[in-house]
C-alpha cells in the first residue's frame, strides 16, 4: 500500500510496513478458507455513503431468501440504521458492526462476526463494508468478489478521483440511473473511464430503491 504525504516542497511516498499487510492477508486468507468450508459465498459490497449499497443488499436478499440461506453483516461507524432496513427481507442473520471510527472493515473483524452466523444453513453472505471509496479498497476480507457501488449522485469524474477501489472491484454498480439528468452527469463518462482503467470489467447500471438491475447483479455474481 502507498499514501502519500503532501508539504510544500511536494508530495512525499510513504511505504506502509510490509509486515502489517501481511498480518491482513494471512487473516483474510483465514477468512477465505473458512468460507470454503463452511460453503458459503461472500461478497464484499463497497461504496460511498449514500449511493445504495443497504438498497443493493436489500433487493439481493429479498430475490435470494426463497432459494438461499443469506446472511448479512453491515459495517458502519456509527448507528444499526443498515442492519435495520435489511432487517425482515428474509435474511437469516443480520449483524452490524459498528467500527467506533474506523473507516473500514477488515478481515480480523470479519472473522469475529462469522463466529456469531449459525453454522448451517447459510451458503451467501453479503458484507456491507464502511461507507467510503478510499480505505476499504486497501484490505481484503477473504471474499469471493468485491462489487463497488457508485451513486450518480457523486458526479461524473468519481471514478478516475478513486483509481485503488475500482482497481480492486470484480463489479461495479452504477446505482441511481434514474436521477443522472437531474444532477448533470452524463453516465458515459465514469463508464468510459471504468473501461479505460479496468477493460472488460462488468458494469451494471441500477435504481436499487425500485428494483432495476438488481437481477443482473445476481446474474454476475452468479445467484441467479
Amino acid at each position: 500500500m502507498r499514501l502519500f504525504e503532501t508539504t510544500d516542497a511536494g508530495s512525499i511516498e510513504i511505504q506502509i510496513d510490509e509486515d502489517i499487510q501481511a498480518r491482513h492477508e494471512e487473516l483474510a486468507e483465514r477468512n477465505r478458507q473458512l468460507f470454503a468450508d463452511r460453503g458459503i459465498r461472500a461478497f464484499d459490497i463497497t461504496g460511498s455513503v449514500g449511493a445504495g449499497k443497504t438498497s443493493l443488499i436489500a433487493e439481493m436478499v429479498q430475490r435470494l431468501s426463497g432459494t438461499h440461506g443469506v446472511a448479512v453483516i453491515a459495517g458502519d461507524v456509527a448507528t444499526t440504521h443498515d442492519a435495520e432496513r435489511v432487517t425482515g427481507r428474509g435474511a437469516k442473520k443480520v449483524l452490524q458492526i459498528n467500527t467506533g471510527g474506523m473507516c473500514h472493515l477488515d478481515a480480523g473483524l470479519i472473522y469475529r462476526a462469522l463466529g456469531q452466523l449459525p453454522e448451517a444453513g447459510l451458503d451467501v453472505l453479503f458484507i456491507e463494508n464502511v461507507g467510503n471509496l478510499i480505505c476499504p479498497s486497501f484490505f481484503s476480507l477473504g471474499v469471493e468478489a468485491r462489487i463497488a457501488v457508485v451513486s450518480a449522485s457523486e458526479g461524473a469524474h468519481v471514478i478516475e478521483k478513486h483509481p485503488a477501489m475500482f482497481e480492486s472491484a470484480d463489479v461495479v454498480v452504477l446505482n441511481k440511473i434514474d436521477i443522472a439528468g437531474a444532477v448533470h452527469v452524463d453516465l458515459a463518462r465514469p463508464v468510459a473511464d471504468l473501461q479505460a482503467m479496468r477493460p472488460g470489467i462488468k458494469v451494471i447500471k441500477t435504481n436499487c430503491l425500485a428494483g432495476e438491475g438488481v437481477d443482473e447483479v445476481l446474474q454476475a455474481l452468479r445467484l441467479a
